[in-house]
C-alpha cells in the first residue's frame, strides 16, 4: 500500500515546475556549498610568496655564478662567452680588458691542448678568436703593422757575453844619441891659419807616435719588433699557432691568419731562436717548428716557419 501511494507522489511530481525562487534559492545554497567544500580541501602549508622571489632569485645567481666559471669543456662555455663579450661596452678600459681576455683564452686553448682535448680547444680557439676581433674593432692596428695585430708581449732574452777588449801597447820611445861638438881651430906658427872643418851633427831617430787605444763600445738593450709568418706544409696559413722562446714553453704571442708579430727586448748581434707549435687532429696532432735570427736592428724578420 505504502509503495503504490509512493509511486503516485513520484508521478505526480514529474509533471510539477518548481517556481523561480525556490530554484534561485537552491542554486545559491549548492554553490555556496561547492565553495566551501573547495576550502575544505585547500592544503594546510602554503609557501608564502616572497619566499618563491628568493628562491628564483638564488637559482638566478647560481646559475650565472656556474656560467662565468665554465671552462671550454663545460656546456655553458659559450653562454660565458656571450657575456664576457657583451660587458665591454661597460668597462672603464676596453682595451685592457679584451687583452686580458685575449691572454686568458690564449693560456686556456694551450692548456686543453697539451691535456689532448681537441674539442675545448677549439672551442677555447674560437673565443680567442673573437676577443681579438672586438679589439680590432676598438683599437685599429698601426700603420706599418699588419691590419689584424696580435697582443706584442715583451719577453726578456738571456744577454751575450761581451768579448774582450784589446789594447794597444805603446812602444816606448828610444833615447836620441848626443850632438858632436865641433873642435875648435889649432893654431900654428905660420901667420896663416886654416880653419878647421867641422864634423857634422848626428840627426836624432824621431820618437814613434803611440797608436791611440781603441775600445769596443758594449751595445745595449733596445726594443725589437719581429714579424714573420707559419704555415702548414701544405702552404695554408696557421692560425692560432703558439709562440714560445723554449721547447713545449708558455705561449709568449700566438699567429692570426698566419702572422706572427711579436715584440721584445733584445741586443744587437744577439742570437734568438723561437719556437712554434700547433695541435691539428686533422693533421696528426701537435705540429711543431722553430726560427733562429741574429738581431741587427729594432725590426727583425722572422721569414716563414712551417710546422712539420
Amino acid at each position: 500500500m505504502m509503495q503504490d501511494s509512493l509511486a503516485r507522489a513520484l508521478g505526480g511530481l514529474k509533471g510539477t515546475r518548481m517556481d523561480d525562487v525556490a530554484a534561485d534559492h537552491v542554486r545559491r545554497r549548492l554553490e555556496l556549498g561547492w565553495v566551501e567544500r573547495a576550502a575544505r580541501r585547500r592544503p594546510r602549508f602554503a609557501v608564502p610568496g616572497f619566499a618563491r622571489a628568493f628562491a628564483a632569485a638564488s637559482l638566478v645567481v647560481l646559475v650565472a655564478m656556474t656560467t662565468m666559471h665554465a671552462a671550454a669543456d663545460n656546456p655553458l662555455y659559450g653562454a660565458r662567452v656571450v657575456v664576457e663579450d657583451s660587458l665591454v661596452a661597460f668597462q672603464s678600459d676596453p682595451v685592457g680588458y679584451l687583452s686580458q681576455l685575449y691572454a686568458e683564452r690564449l693560456e686556456e686553448a694551450a692548456r686543453f691542448e697539451a691535456t689532448g682535448n681537441v674539442l675545448a680547444a677549439s672551442r677555447a680557439r674560437s673565443a680567442q678568436s673573437e676577443a681579438l676581433r672586438l679589439l680590432n674593432q676598438i683599437s685599429p692596428p698601426e700603420p706599418e703593422q699588419s691590419p689584424e695585430p696580435s697582443a706584442s708581449t715583451s719577453i726578456t732574452l738571456p744577454a751575450p757575453t761581451a768579448s774582450p777588449e784589446t789594447t794597444a801597447v805603446a812602444t816606448g820611445s828610444p833615447t836620441p844619441e848626443p850632438t858632436a861638438t865641433p873642435r875648435p881651430p889649432v893654431r900654428t906658427a905660420t901667420p896663416t891659419v886654416k880653419p878647421a872643418t867641422p864634423k857634422p851633427t848626428a840627426t836624432p831617430t824621431p820618437t814613434p807616435t803611440p797608436r791611440p787605444t781603441t775600445t769596443t763600445p758594449t751595445p745595449t738593450p733596445m726594443d725589437v719588433h719581429a714579424y714573420g709568418y707559419v704555415l702548414y706544409a701544405d702552404g695554408s696559413a696557421v692560425d692560432g699557432a703558439c709562440v714560445s722562446t723554449s721547447l713545449d714553453g708558455t705561449c709568449v704571442a700566438g699567429s692570426i691568419q698566419g702572422r706572427v708579430d711579436l715584440r721584445f727586448s733584445a741586443k744587437k748581434g744577439q742570437s734568438i731562436t723561437l719556437y712554434f707549435r700547433n695541435y691539428d687532429a686533422s693533421r696528426g696532432g701537435t705540429l711543431h717548428g722553430k726560427v733562429t735570427v741574429t738581431v741587427g736592428g729594432p725590426e727583425v724578420a722572422l721569414g716563414t716557419i712551417t710546422l712539420r
